[in-house]
């Protein structure tokens, strides 16, 4: 992994997890001059920088990040924030109970066991992202399907280095991922962001909330997979400030 950092330490502390096939710049390097009151962290998952390998273990991915927490911010972290896979990350952290978080921020989480769909999704991931590595579109139909209705972001945001083995490792953990029961202990604020015309993060925030009922679910009208995040970042970022000053 690897962690790029932005702003003055002594500020309030703000790290961001990407999404699965895109990087931490494509998803959050927009939302920076935005955010100049906190000292941000971009956490760089592994198979999604050129810089890294191919991602072996999301798990070991978390405990990386708990150990950059307990190194650089003396355990305690202001808030936590991630998007779609690094969304899930996110619980992770926070179920495990490692490190000190007073805020989470959830954007489209997934959390939402597929079973036997698992292989499925995988393969279609795989090809679907190969099709864009190669400059083809995916049938409009299967994207606004998976993604939103008219929603480019996830294309927009592709990182074209990410390799089948990278997106096969990250699927086998996000789609069997299990809530962990320590969770429950959290005693801090959870908001979870989603937009109207996704599939899962829906049913994920329900999920989640049986474990944190304190969790606030917001919904975003008209809004696809990080089509929000991607397409709106002034008014994300004065959202999410309005959320730190809660």
């Amino acid at each position: 992994m690897n962690f790029l950092t932005y702003g003055d330490k002594n500020k309030q502390s703000v790290l961001f997890i990407h999404g699965m096939a895109s990087t931490a710049l494509l998803c959050y390097e927009p939302l920076l001059e935005y955010l100049n009151n906190y000292y941000v962290i971009l956490a760089e998952v592994d198979g999604h920088s050129d810089s890294l390998g191919e991602l072996e273990s999301l798990a070991d991915n978390c405990t990386e990040i708990e150990r950059f927490i307990i190194e650089n911010l003396n355990g305690e972290l202001c808030c936590l924030s991630g998007f779609s896979m690094g969304g899930t990350m996110a619980v992770e952290i926070v179920g495990r109970g490692n490190v000190r978080i007073s805020k989470v921020l959830l954007d489209a989480a997934f959390l939402t066991k597929m079973g036997a769909l698992t292989k499925l999704y995988e393969k279609l991931f795989c090809r679907g992202i190969s099709w864009m590595q190669r400059g083809k579109k995916i049938p409009k139909p299967l994207m606004d399907l998976l993604m939103g209705k008219d929603n480019d972001s996830v294309v927009e945001m592709l990182y074209p280095g990410v390799t089948s083995k990278t997106i096969i490792n990250v699927s086998e953990y996000v789609y069997r991922y299990e809530i962990p029961k320590k969770i429950k202990q959290y005693t801090g604020q959870v908001e979870f962001w989603y937009g109207s015309n996704e599939l899962y993060p829906k049913k994920s925030a329900a999920l989640l909330k049986k474990y944190l009922p304190q969790l606030k679910e917001i919904e975003f009208e008209d809004m696809g997979h990080g089509q929000f995040l991607h397409e709106h970042t002034a008014e994300y970022a004065e959202k999410f400030k309005a959320y730190m000053n809660l």
